[in-house]
């Protein structure tokens, strides 16, 4: 009994973390970045993963990102054991592992002025 309390406690505090943090105030944050010079966001930020040129002569910084988190787990079924005739219940611990991503791609004209940006992933968000 006392795991299930301090697993969904872990959990619950989890949880609340990941509130403080929205894609809404991610969009906010890099919509403010428009019109700006990269060079001051790199400075904020850090230096990109990654950068190419367009055919337009644009050039695209590209920030990648990757968390893997895990946590513990439970598991309740219901099942036929082969080697036992008749029904049981099983109750286990395991560990779930979930992959946070976010790409962040901002894109620049000739002068490194910040004309666009865009994001993939399923964890671009911010604080």
């Amino acid at each position: 009994m006392k795991h299930i309390v301090k697993i969904s406690l872990l959990l619950a505090a989890f949880l609340a973390m990941q509130g403080c943090a929205t894609h809404q105030k991610f969009v906010q944050k890099y919509d403010s970045w428009v019109g700006k010079d990269i060079n001051h966001l790199i400075q904020q930020i850090g230096y990109p993963d990654s950068t190419y040129t367009l055919p337009n002569q644009n050039k695209v910084y590209v920030y990648a990102r990757s968390r893997i988190y895990s946590y513990p787990s439970m598991s309740m079924g219901y099942g036929h054991w082969p080697y036992y005739h008749g029904p049981y219940g099983t109750f286990g611990y395991g560990t779930d592992v979930v992959q946070k991503t976010c790409k962040l791609f901002l894109e620049t004209n000739q002068k490194g002025i910040i004309v666009k940006w865009g994001s993939s992933g399923n964890a671009c968000v911010s604080e």
